[in-house]
């Protein structure tokens, strides 16, 4: 019964949160004002690679005077400014079970922050030596050796001149990753390169230190127009004027920034595709979207825009945005007006619906109900007070409110009044309109993130008509389970096939997840993008040869990401490859520390415990797994085979008791149920188990078959035979059903 390898890979998410500069080294302290010695950082390294903003203002000063106030050439500064002035007053404050005080002014600046709840947690102080924004927030960082920054929780609001937590009341404790002494808001991995020029964070996977360069702080004229020309004359143009580039092109080059993504390098430059750098999150993933695409986490826009039938037909961020000023063309006012919408909706451009607002809207002009935004990009507030409008464009549907719980900006203004009033009237005024495809596909994802009954069956018929590519890859996902049924095979091949990147990339995945070893699998593995390359590389880990050209990919992406926990575990899974077992628990171990309330490396160290026949020691971190998800039914599943496997049968029927009251529908916990049950003598109590195996998995013939091989043992032969001929049934070349027939004269 010993436990097959299981892996769920953390992938790191992109936070905009705090950024590097070498000053003063924040401090682990006894009393707040005697730091201790800290081994200060290696002084960041310039690289030459790319050109200075400086560099190019003196040819482009129209550029110039829209980009030098913008939110991309402020992303990042030092401190010392006048900036720095309100906020470093002399202030102190208690939020959640922390002490923060922040002294000095402009010229001194400095925090400190202290655990009230842990009397043996040691201070940390320090002095800031850069901000990251401008509005409507200002984050600082603080060095805390090793070239490593961290960014507090603490923001500055210069609207209202006063400090607040990102976190809002979550309280978050040193031991979690996203606070904001741990991985979660750390600078290097987490927010420096999109918030300077040509940044290299440089980490050291063995010494976990790093040693960052860039070209300047701020989103500069480089880190979106690429590498200079080696050669260029003294008076021509650094960049190359002859290098043109698609509306996509410039689209990606946004999306590395703007896009809730995870990072395979920091190589990427105009003119590469972002799916050559980068895995596009997708509402797949639980907790980031609402099932019909509307922002629920951060996500930073363009996973949202190419769910939208304005990204599907070809409308790019340079549609709509100045990339210099980083605001909207026209300013606001072209937004509050309609003006920017009316650009392509009055007269059909770029394949746009034609609308008049007066007819559309029926709200009265001027009011907030006549306004495009208000209505189809309805703001959601992220780091406590950074609002941000939903780039999905989403139509209000106050039927799927009531249905699934999804938004609507109907409810944002008409609350008062009820979901069925706002059913009633959208129906009177849109009619048959309302009866869109997408309240079907709404509905298809909602109840595959749900784990509803005929979750399956929605989804494939949905995906059957599905143009747009970030859904079909949505929906492929979320087959994942499924991954061998015969339709979710037939509509994963069409889409290896024919898929754009994310529809090949979910295939990719499902390919790899079912066993596929033949040529479609070597040709997801060959993929022209490395996204896809990579999907199906890491489903398919342990069936590839070692000296496949993918797997030195996978570990230079994993070496790449090995900072975060998730990266950690992806360099366990290449040492267990490699045999270097000695390695792989080290890294587990990394993995399990640097995220000590995820039971994902626990879980995943127990299997990987046992596998080397340390079973009773894998027990103890499944353990601790359980403690951190009791929600979780695989963990005590797997804590049922560890313990079969040490022979303490009550043990292991305890923990599969568990798993099936976590999840009823655990159709192998019961089947493993029934199996241990007869062993011990309960034969009864094992039918009944495997009878609850065959309802939730009415396509596996396991369960009815080893019903048939109890059942002729208690001597009940018709039952036996109609059994077995249940298994026959599924699985009609099932062997061990075909010779049990066989053997009663069947």
């Amino acid at each position: 019964m010993r436990a097959r390898f299981l892996f769920s890979l953390i992938v790191p998410a992109l936070f905009f949160a705090a950024c590097e500069k070498p000053q003063e080294t924040a401090s682990s302290v006894e009393e707040a004002d005697t730091p201790t010695s800290v081994t200060p950082p290696s002084t960041p390294v310039h690289s030459g690679v790319l050109a200075k903003s400086s560099e190019c203002i003196a040819c482009h000063q129209d550029s110039l005077k829209e980009w030098e106030n913008s939110h991309h050439a402020l992303a990042h500064r030092d401190t010392g400014g006048e900036l720095d002035l309100e906020p470093f007053a002399e202030l102190s404050l208690e939020v959640g079970h922390a002490k923060w005080t922040f002294s000095g002014g402009k010229d001194n600046p400095r925090i400190e922050w202290e655990d009230t709840l842990d009397p043996d947690a040691k201070p940390i102080a320090g002095t800031p030596p850069m901000a990251i924004g401008l509005t409507p927030l200002v984050q600082y960082l603080l060095d805390t050796g090793n070239g490593r920054y961290q960014v507090p929780d603490l923001a500055w609001d210069p609207a209202k001149k006063e400090w607040f937590s990102i976190y809002g009341d979550q309280d978050r404790r040193p031991n979690e990753w996203g606070h904001w002494t741990q991985r979660g808001m750390n600078w290097n991995s987490q927010c420096a390169y999109c918030h300077f020029t040509g940044y290299k964070k440089n980490h050291d996977s063995e010494t976990d230190a790093y040693k960052g360069e860039w070209i300047e702080q701020g989103v500069g004229c480089a880190q979106c127009h690429g590498p200079s020309r080696p050669n260029h004359g003294k008076d021509e143009c650094i960049i190359d004027p002859a290098k043109k580039y698609t509306r996509e092109q410039w689209m990606h080059s946004c999306a590395t920034c703007h896009a809730r993504r995870e990072e395979f390098n920091e190589e990427f430059v105009i003119g590469d595709s972002f799916y050559d750098h980068y895995s596009l999150s997708l509402p797949s993933q639980p907790g980031l979207w609402f099932a019909d695409g509307q922002q629920l986490d951060e996500i930073y826009k363009f996973s949202s825009l190419m769910m939208s039938k304005m990204g599907h037909k070809g409308v790019t961020c340079l549609d709509c945005h100045d990339p210099h000023a980083a605001a909207p063309i026209g300013g606001d006012i072209a937004v509050q007006t309609n003006a920017l919408c009316l650009t392509c909706h009055a007269g059909g451009a770029n394949g746009a619906s034609i609308i008049n607002p007066a007819e559309h809207t029926f709200h009265d002009a001027g009011t907030k109900g006549s306004s495009c935004v208000d209505c189809h990009m309805p703001k959601r507030p992220y780091m406590g007070r950074d609002p941000r409008s939903d780039h999905r464009f989403p139509i209000p549907d106050p039927l799927l409110t009531k249905e699934l719980g999804t938004p609507n900006a109907c409810n944002d203004c008409h609350s008062d009044k009820g979901l069925d009033w706002q059913i009633e009237w959208t129906d009177k005024w849109y009619g048959d309109k309302m009866k869109r495809p997408e309240r079907e596909r709404t509905r298809a994802v909602h109840a595959a993130q749900n784990g509803k009954t005929g979750a399956l069956d929605m989804l494939l018929e949905v995906n059957k008509t599905e143009e747009i590519d970030a859904w079909r890859a949505t929906m492929l996902r979320l087959m994942e389970p499924w991954a061998s049924d015969s339709r979710v095979v037939k509509q994963t091949n069409v889409a290896a096939q024919e898929g754009g990147p994310l529809a090949r990339a979910a295939a990719a995945m499902l390919i790899g997840r079912r066993g596929d070893s033949g040529p479609l699998l070597e040709k997801m593995l060959t993929d022209e993008l490395r996204a896809v390359r990579l999907e199906a590389a890491w489903a398919a880990f342990e069936r590839i040869p070692n000296d496949h050209p993918v797997i030195a990919e996978t570990e230079k992406v994993a070496r790449h990401q090995s900072d975060q926990p998730g990266g950690a575990m992806r360099m366990a899974r290449i040492h267990m490859k490699l045999g270097q077992l000695s390695e792989a628990e080290k890294w587990f171990k990394r993995a399990a520390a640097w995220d000590q309330t995820s039971p994902a490396p626990r879980r995943d160290f127990a299997v990987f415990l046992s596998s080397m026949g340390r079973t009773a020691e894998s027990v103890t971190w499944l353990d601790e797994a359980a403690e951190l998800a009791p929600t979780n039914a695989e963990i005590p599943y797997l804590a049922a085979l560890a313990y079969a496997e040490l022979g303490d049968p009550a043990k292991a029927e305890a923990r599969l008791l568990e798993a099936v009251r976590i999840e009823p529908r655990f159709s192998r916990a019961y089947y493993n149920l029934g199996l241990l049950q007869n062993s011990q003598g309960k034969p009864q109590d094992a039918i009944a188990s495997l009878q609850q195996a065959a309802n939730t998995d009415p396509t596996n013939p396991d369960p009815p078959y080893a019903q048939a091989t109890i059942l002729i043992r208690l001597g009940q032969v018709e039952q036996a035979i109609s059994a077995a001929r249940e298994a026959l049934r599924r699985a009609p070349d099932h062997q061990p059903s075909q010779q049990f027939l066989r053997q009663m004269g069947q």
